[in-house]
């Protein structure tokens, strides 16, 4: 199966079309969109944007991010083809994907913030997944490095090392794009598709390729 993982696209119409357009030119199977969709945005610009991603033939699952509307969280839009992935599973061909959105508490400056605790409980129906769409980062890879700070997730990160996940999807923290492993999972941090950012990830048989890349050109 073949991914096409974007995070943080807060609004952007052009990184949108352009992520439709590559994924149609590589015949992605499913489009992972990692949070923050908007940046303090309407449930209605959110569905316009996902509406965008999901006019091609591909699947699309989202969690929402620390700078969505609060309402995403239990929304169900009631498009085809797309699926929010909080507190849920769902299997897309041979994988189970499950996701968890919002950030870490940041004294309530951004609209969907969440202790450990709560991050956590939102995991625990999700059993284990092949595929973890998160959008805060699991603590202590490369991933979630502010300043040379880690300011990732404990919650994320011990679920991880219970399930093993293949792969992590992440966002959040914008300059920490990378390609990391923790145990044996791949923690993929594409970088904000706003700035153009995006990753393909190929699954197939157990095994992982992952490919960072750009929403216009190399």
């Amino acid at each position: 199966m073949r991914i096409l993982q974007l995070s943080d696209l807060h609004g952007s119409k052009r990184a949108a079309l352009a992520a439709r357009d590559l994924a149609g030119s590589i015949n992605v199977d499913l489009i992972v969109l990692a949070g923050d969709i908007t940046t303090f945005g309407s449930v209605s610009e959110s569905k316009a944007l996902l509406e965008v991603l999901a006019s091609t033939d591909a699947n699309v699952v989202y969690v929402p991010g620390n700078c969505d509307p609060p309402e995403l969280i239990n929304h169900d839009l009631g498009l085809e083809k797309v699926y929010n992935l909080h507190a849920r599973s769902l299997r897309v061909r041979d994988y189970r994907l499950g996701g968890v959105g919002g950030g870490l508490i940041s004294g309530g400056t951004t609209w969907i913030e969440l202790t450990e605790d709560e991050l956590k409980a939102a995991m625990g129906s999700l059993g284990t997944v092949d595929v973890l769409v998160s959008h805060t980062p699991p603590y202590g890879t490369e991933a979630d490095v502010v300043r040379g700070v880690h300011v990732g997730s404990l919650a994320v990160r011990n679920y991880c090392e219970r399930h093993s996940p293949l792969v992590v999807s992440c966002g959040h923290i914008h300059e920490a794009r990378s390609v990391s492993k923790l145990g044996r999972s791949y923690v993929v941090n594409a970088g904000p598709a706003r700035a153009g950012y995006a990753a393909y990830i190929d699954l197939g048989n157990q095994s992982v390729k992952v490919e960072l890349t750009s929403l216009y050109g190399r």
